[in-house]
């Protein structure tokens, strides 16, 4: 990696993320910035060609020997150097202009994180309105200073992100980490750039009944101390990587 100015630390977690992987990399190696950023894969023990993607882009790869999402992302940023770090999930591609526009909102230190509107990589007619419809929303909250950190796409300055503990283990981290970022500013949503996202999340357990399982994390996230458990059908995060 050199001893190169890194402003930027872009972290992306992965495990048996072949079919996905180089897309999303060559997405982040072909950012038109003066910036200085670095790369860092982290690895939850893929058994398929996922690292050796890896090694094609990355300026490091990291391996993380425990499962998990928030724990993928942990790691990772507890290997970069930047001021800034960004997530993208494996699965996610960035346009060119991405990591110019998240680091020039951070510079407002009363902003403690950010996320980008999307598009799925596929456009049937029920994803088109699960994505108009997600996006208005957050788009809502953010302009107010109350919106959501999207796990596959979100910039932290990495002192805020260690002074609240890094993603949390729970179900949603990203939903729960916003809500952590809001004790200490104000979390936005950029209706632009868009980036580009699967839709197997949504697809895995049918598009309706993943917008119901996900809409069920979120209040049990956002309202862990009052006894919700029993009125939901979706009780535990079942993850899909």
């Amino acid at each position: 990696m050199g001893k190169r100015k890194i402003d930027v630390s872009v972290i992306v977690p992965a495990f048996n993320e072949e079919k996905y992987l180089g897309e999303c990399l060559k997405s982040i190696a072909a950012q038109k910035t003066r910036m200085g950023f670095e790369l860092i894969v982290s690895d939850g023990g893929s058994t398929d060609k996922t690292v050796r993607i890896a090694e094609k882009y990355a300026d490091g790869i990291v391996e993380c020997r425990k499962r998990g999402i928030w724990i993928g992302r942990n790691t990772g940023a507890r290997k970069a150097r930047g001021k800034v770090l960004v997530f993208v999930d494996a699965d996610t591609r960035i346009p060119p202009n991405y990591l110019d526009a998240v680091h020039a909102v951070l510079r407002d230190e009363r902003i403690a994180g950010v996320s980008c509107a999307f598009r799925f990589d596929e456009q049937t007619r029920s994803l088109k309105v699960i994505e108009e419809l997600s996006n208005k929303y957050l788009l809502l909250k953010g302009s107010i200073g109350r919106g959501e950190i999207l796990g596959f796409n979100n910039a932290v300055r990495a002192e805020t992100f260690w002074r609240v503990g890094g993603f949390p283990d729970r179900p949603l981290e990203d939903g729960a980490l916003a809500k952590e970022l809001l004790r200490v500013g104000s979390v936005v949503f950029l209706p632009e750039p868009r980036v580009i996202t699967s839709s197997r999340r949504m697809k895995k357990g049918g598009t309706f009944n993943s917008a119901i399982y996900y809409a069920n994390l979120m209040v049990l996230t956002q309202f862990k101390r009052i006894p919700l458990q029993e009125l939901f059908k979706y009780k535990n995060y079942l993850p899909i990587r």
